[in-house]
């Protein structure tokens, strides 16, 4: 289990980063990234407050997520360094094979499920170019479920919760018509090997 999210909320385009006020040392030790006010809200209920109902003219507020590595920087678990040394050559066989699922101009979304968010990130982000490279639209907006869906979500196999999920991302409208989502995980977490899955218009497709 990773260590608690730490947040701090800063201004798009501010000069001084909250980082500054750490030593070198711990810097090395953070992995941190930024997200939407309303976005932290969501992933983070309870630990970031919901942005204003009423949007007030100015610079846009992120949020700053860093969390500790429990690892130091030189060292890395063994399934994180198999998933990442061959992370190209899997991303590119999975990402192929959705894309012949896919429906042509649709809008791709994509996200994976990781036990380390550093190394989700990493994933995420691979698919993501990739898709981009061979002409896709492709959204850096991720499909965010009501916190009562996730909830039940997390309670299921994960055979069960995916297709699951893929069908209420449409019949709640966080999903539309022209969205496709692409999902990369780990199922068994003794693997190295990572799965796909497309949703689309409501219906899941484990990629082969």
């Amino acid at each position: 289990m990773r260590a608690a999210p730490l947040f701090m909320a800063t201004l798009c385009g501010c000069v001084i980063d909250p980082l500054v006020f750490k030593s070198k040392a711990e810097r090395r030790n953070l992995d941190c990234y930024r997200l939407p006010e309303a976005e932290a809200a969501a992933r983070f209920p309870g630990q970031v407050p919901p942005p204003p109902a009423k949007e007030i003219a100015g610079p846009t507020t992120d949020v700053l997520v860093c969390s500790k590595r429990y690892l130091e920087p030189d060292e890395r678990k063994a399934r994180d360094e198999a998933i990442l040394s061959s992370l190209s050559q899997q991303v590119n066989e999975l990402t192929e094979s959705a894309g012949a699922l896919a429906p042509p101009g649709a809008r791709w979304h994509v996200d994976a499920f990781y036990p380390s968010a550093p190394v989700a990130q990493k994933i995420a982000v691979a698919a993501r170019t990739t898709l981009a490279e061979r002409g896709l639209v492709v959204s850096d907006r991720v499909p965010l479920l009501a916190a009562g869906d996730v909830s039940v979500l997390a309670a299921m196999l994960p055979t069960e919760a995916y297709p699951t999920g893929c069908a209420r991302a449409f019949a709640t409208d966080v999903l539309s018509g022209d969205d496709v989502f692409l999902a990369l995980m780990i199922v068994d977490p003794k693997e190295t090997l990572l799965h796909g899955g497309l949703c689309v218009r409501g219906g899941w497709r484990w990629l082969p």
